[in-house]
C-alpha cells in the first residue's frame, strides 16, 4: 500500500496487511515521562505540533494540558459533569473527549472546548458517544456504544454542521472498536473487528475521493496487522504515519513505505509490560504508556524520534 495519490483500492475490497518487525531499534526515539506533580500517574492521549498533550488523572478528577514539564488545568467543567475522558488536543489548543453529564450521569457525552467554553454532543440513536481525536481542521473523530458493550461504532463528526459521519469498517461494529487518527488529507485510523467479533486489526481509512491536480486517490480501506497479533492503529500525521499497539504488548510507529519499528519507552521491554502508543505529531514524536501486568500504570510518556525524517 502506498499513502502517496498512487493509491487505488477499492473499499469494496479491503486489503489486509500484515507486518513483520526487523531488529529495529529501541534506540530511534529518546524519551521524556510525562509527571505531574500532584497527580501521580495519569493517561495521555494526543500530541499536537506543539508538543501539548492532554492528560488526566485516571480518575478524571483532573485534567490539563502538559508541555515541556508544565501541566496546565483544563477550566472546570459547568457543575455535575464529570470527565470520562481527555484525550484529543489540535493545533489550536482544542480539546476533545468524554464527560457523563448531571442529567444523565450513566451515559457518556462527546466533549469539546475551546478556550474556556465547553460545547457537549451526543451521536443520534445511541447510548454513548465518546470524542478521540481533534483534527486541525476542526473534524472530531470517535466511536458510540451501546450500554451493554456488545456494538461498537466509529464516527466523524463536523461539529459545525451538527453532523454524522459513519466510520465503522464494514463487517465491524460488535466487539470494542475505536475511531480515533486523522490527518489533513482526510484519512482515519482506528480498529475494527472481523464479523464474528474476533481478529482486531488496526485500520487506515479514506472514505472519499481525493483529487490533487490532475490526479486522484480513490477510497479505500486497509486492515493492518503487526506481527499477525491483533492490532488496533490510533493516531496518524500528514506523512501517513500511524501510531498504535498489539494485543501482545507491543507499542509500533511507521507506515507501509518506511517500514513499522516497535517503540519501548522505558519499562516497556521489561517481563509482563506491555505499551500503548495512542498520539503522534507532524514532527513524529509520539505518546505511548507502559503498563504492568496488572494493568497498573507504570508511565507516561513522550517519545523524539533521534533522527529527522527522509
Amino acid at each position: 500500500m502506498n499513502m502517496s495519490f498512487g493509491r487505488r483500492v477499492s473499499i469494496s475490497s479491503a486489503l489486509v496487511l500484515v507486518f513483520a518487525i526487523g531488529s529495529a531499534n529501541a534506540t530511534a526515539y529518546s524519551w521524556a515521562e510525562i509527571v505531574v506533580p500532584g497527580i501521580g500517574p495519569v493517561q495521555a492521549g494526543g500530541i499536537n505540533d506543539k508538543g501539548q498533550v492532554a492528560v488526566q488523572s485516571p480518575d478524571g478528577s483532573k485534567a490539563g494540558i502538559y508541555r515541556n514539564g508544565v501541566f496546565t488545568p483544563l477550566p472546570a467543567l459547568p457543575a455535575g459533569y464529570k470527565f470520562t475522558l481527555v484525550w484529543g488536543i489540535n493545533n489550536s489548543g482544542t480539546v476533545v473527549g468524554g464527560v457523563y453529564p448531571p442529567t444523565d450521569p450513566t451515559h457518556e457525552q462527546g466533549f469539546i472546548l475551546v478556550g474556556s467554553k465547553y460545547t457537549f454532543f451526543s451521536r443520534p440513536g445511541w447510548n454513548n458517544t465518546e470524542a478521540r481525536a481533534i483534527a486541525n481542521s476542526g473534524l472530531i473523530t470517535g466511536y458510540s456504544y451501546t450500554d451493554d458493550l456488545t456494538t461498537f461504532a466509529g464516527f466523524v463528526y463536523n461539529p459545525a454542521t451538527g453532523t454524522f459521519t459513519d466510520a465503522t469498517p464494514p463487517g465491524s461494529g460488535t466487539g470494542f472498536s475505536v475511531t480515533q487518527g486523522m490527518n489533513a488529507a482526510g484519512r482515519i485510523t482506528g480498529d475494527g473487528r472481523l464479523p464474528d467479533g474476533t481478529g482486531r486489526y488496526g485500520f487506515i481509512w479514506q472514505q472519499g475521493t481525493l483529487i490533487k491536480g490532475t490526479q486522484q486517490l480513490a477510497p479505500f480501506l486497509a486492515q493492518v496487522r503487526i506481527e499477525a497479533a491483533n492490532t488496533a492503529a490510533r493516531g496518524i500525521n500528514d506523512a501517513g504515519y500511524v501510531v498504535g499497539f498489539t494485543n501482545t504488548g507491543l507499542g509500533f510507529v511507521g507506515s507501509d513505505s518506511r517500514g513499522f519499528v516497535l517503540l519501548f519507552p522505558p519499562g516497556g521491554n521489561a517481563p509482563g509490560n506491555s505499551v500503548a502508543c495512542e498520539g503522534i505529531n507532524n514532527f513524529r514524536q509520539v505518546v505511548c504508556g507502559v503498563s504492568d501486568v496488572n494493568g497498573n500504570t507504570v508511565g507516561e510518556f513522550i517519545g523524539t524520534p533521534d533522527t529527522p525524517d527522509q
